[in-house]
């Protein structure tokens, strides 16, 4: 009986040492983890501040680049007479559209002007960028379409130029 008393005092006190050293290797274990913590958490915050940065690139090229829901290059036509119509038909003859410049359009205008004058507007998306008298003589409503469409062409490399500056200004 006594063996048997014994032998249960050891077989307690061996299963509290194990106890007792589950306990430690556990705590030890969490103290390992708290160790590694702040390395995950730099990681984390790389990773935070990495997509952070995607993401402000992201939103810049948005600002840039416009959606793409009008209709590319139409040329309209909004001209009275018939010295008019024929600048339209010259200028559009002579016209080639870019094709890497999206959302615009080309309106041409005649309003009329003192007397029997008109005065001939090409728009660019709203904005005036060739204005003239037009005249009553083929050769020099055929002069004057050419001059409007080297304006026009010039004022979209200057709107491309404008949106690459605006681009490269962001990164």
């Amino acid at each position: 009986m006594k063996e048997r008393k014994a032998l249960l005092m050891i077989i307690i006190l061996c299963c509290s040492c194990m106890l007792v050293q589950a306990q430690v290797e556990k705590h030890d274990t969490v103290h390992k983890e708290l160790k590694e913590a702040p390395e995950a958490l730099k990681d984390f915050i790389k990773e935070f501040e990495r997509r952070k940065e995607e993401a402000q690139k992201q939103q810049a090229i948005k600002i840039v680049d416009p959606p793409a829901l009008e209709i590319d290059g139409i040329v309209m036509d909004e001209t009275m007479s018939k010295a008019g119509r024929d600048f339209y038909e010259i200028f559009f003859s002579l016209w080639v559209k870019p094709s890497d410049f999206k959302n615009y359009y080309i309106k041409i205008k005649e309003k009329p002007f003192r007397m029997n004058s008109t005065l001939i507007e090409v728009h660019l998306k709203e904005v005036v960028v060739y204005r003239a008298m037009l005249q009553r003589r083929y050769d020099d409503i055929v002069e004057m379409a050419r001059q409007a469409n080297r304006y026009t062409l010039g004022h979209i490399n200057k709107l491309k130029q404008d949106r690459q500056n605006l681009k490269h200004s962001y990164y």
